[in-house]
């Protein structure tokens, strides 16, 4: 477990279920995820259930110990592909703005780099999400493409930003 910033930093439990699926099914939140609304509470039980090992979930926790934030990376199981993950990140609408994602953020850029030993991490975010593209950015994240019409949000379909943060032996970081 990390501390960052005050919030509490650890792997997700089965018992998180309940509050990350308020968190991920809220209005001011799933327009912005590539995840459909009205998902029922046990899609989220499952997914914390019977996780493969190559997913790794991780919860911000707030100082009163209110799981405020779900991050984490997705990894590849092809031989080809081991060197790479998806990250996945969302924070609670009443929490965002307040360093949570910063906190998240830090945590998976960690783990990615010295305990998986990954070389790429990507992510999916939506054109007009400015607050997580500029949170993507400041960890490193680099524009690779914009997806046109990728995603159906709200009976329109948006273009999708592809991002990604290489990390290999001297590479330098932002």
């Amino acid at each position: 477990m990390s501390q960052a910033r005050s919030y509490l930093i650890r792997a997700a439990e089965p018992s998180d279920a309940a509050a990350l699926h308020r968190i991920k099914t809220a209005p001011g939140v799933y327009p912005d995820t590539l995840q459909l609304p009205y998902q029922p509470l046990s899609v989220t039980e499952k997914q914390l259930r019977e996780q493969p090992a190559t997913v790794h979930n991780l919860v911000a926790c707030a100082p009163a110990g209110e799981v405020v934030g779900w991050g984490g990376l997705v990894g590849n199981d092809r031989p080809r592909t081991r060197h790479a993950a998806s990250l996945f990140l969302v924070v609670d609408e009443a929490w965002q703005g307040k360093g949570v994602g910063s906190a998240l953020m830090a945590a998976i850029v960690d783990l990615a780099d010295n305990w998986l030993g990954l070389i790429r991490v990507e992510l999916k975010v939506v054109h007009d999400n400015q607050r997580a593209i500029a949170l993507y950015e400041k960890f490193g994240f680099e524009h690779e493409g914009r997806m046109r019409q990728e995603q159906l949000r709200a009976g329109k379909l948006e273009d999708v930003l592809a991002m990604s943060r290489l990390n290999w032996p001297g590479r330098a970081q932002p």
